[in-house]
């Protein structure tokens, strides 16, 4: 069984009621964070959840310790929940010696594995995929982006245009998590009219947060300082939250490399604005930006956000005073 959409999750969900194993894999991670909710929604009603839901990393913990709980049997609730994650991070032993341990599993429990990725030729990948119910979600480009987009305001009751949607999909980019935030702003800005304006689109938009993530990047391929600091504090004031920042800065971050890789190659301006999903109306002031970034500092500020991205996501570190350390380790 292979869902490739919330819907596709729901439906079976109704028709099977809540399987035994889950594989949940990316790369659309807001999406798997969609899916994992729901099958805890289903799985355990809120009062159950201290007790009978427990949540492993793959790379540091045992194999013996996820079966022991997973066999545990459940205290208020009709089933234990357990989900294991980075599982594509655990060795190999380890991941064969989860393999094995699958038919064992309690019947009393739901047991979900999460990654983003596993390499599709390898025994442990096949093996789960004819024993687990697949839950794989792709990256979403182009109409399937925006048909996804105009689905979420839809679905709230709200109505839009196909070229709002358009352009909401142009400046908030194909990252899921920035562009429902950035679509959340227009269905409060609409309120009981139910119909979203063309207008709002520009107004709220257009030069919020995407301009100051535009500034931002922009003051650190400068080496100014100041400027990267005070950007930062408007982002902040704005009320943007620390992780949206740092997977906008990331985004924005892995379009200026993928656009200096083409300026190497000597692509031209559109096919660049393409492959680095830039918007036309701002493409020749990004280029502008992305030949005047120095290539080793792009890679370095792209993997000091990803380590920034895994430590706010499994910590309640102060986000703000981590962004700042990386602007400040940078210029």
């Amino acid at each position: 069984m292979i869902l490739q959409t919330l819907d596709e999750l729901e439906a079976d969900l109704l028709s099977h009621g809540l399987r035994s194993l889950y594989l949940i894999l990316g790369p659309e991670e807001y999406q798997c964070r969609l899916a994992l909710n729901r099958l805890r929604e289903k799985a355990l009603p809120p009062e159950s959840v201290a007790f009978d839901y427990s949540e492993f990393c793959g790379s540091d913990t045992s194999v013996q310790k996820i079966n022991e709980t997973a066999n545990t049997f459940p205290m208020l609730s009709k089933r234990r929940l357990v989900l294991v994650t980075d599982i594509d991070k655990m060795a190999y032993s380890e991941q064969d010696e989860l393999m094995d341990s699958l038919d064992g599993l309690s019947s009393r429990s739901t047991m979900i594995l999460f990654a983003l990725d596993l390499d599709h030729r390898r025994k442990f990948y096949r093996t789960l995929r004819e024993k687990a119910c697949l839950i794989e979600f792709p990256k979403l480009k182009g109409v399937a982006l925006e048909r996804w987009a105009e689905l979420f305001i839809r679905r709230q009751g709200f109505r839009i245009s196909s070229g709002a949607i358009k352009k909401i999909v142009d400046l908030a980019g194909s990252d899921l998590q920035s562009l429902s935030a950035e679509m959340e702003k227009l269905l409060l800005y609409a309120g009981k009219e139910k119909s979203i304006p063309d207008s709002a689109v520009d107004s709220l938009m257009g030069d919020s947060r995407q301009h100051g993530i535009f500034e931002l990047i922009g003051a650190i391929g400068r080496r100014d300082r100041a400027g990267a600091l005070r950007s930062l504090a408007n982002l902040m004031n704005s009320g943007e939250p620390p992780l949206l920042i740092v997977a906008m800065m990331a985004r924005h971050c892995r379009q200026v490399l993928i656009a200096k890789d083409c300026l190497r190659q000597g692509f031209k301006s559109r096919d660049i604005g393409t492959a680095a999903q830039i918007p036309p109306f701002i493409l020749d002031q990004f280029l502008q930006q992305a030949r005047s970034f120095d290539l080793a500092a792009a890679q370095e500020m792209h993997m000091r956000l990803a380590d920034i991205d895994r430590r706010l996501k499994s910590s309640t570190l102060d986000g703000r005073m981590l962004i700042e350390e990386v602007i400040c380790a940078l210029i």
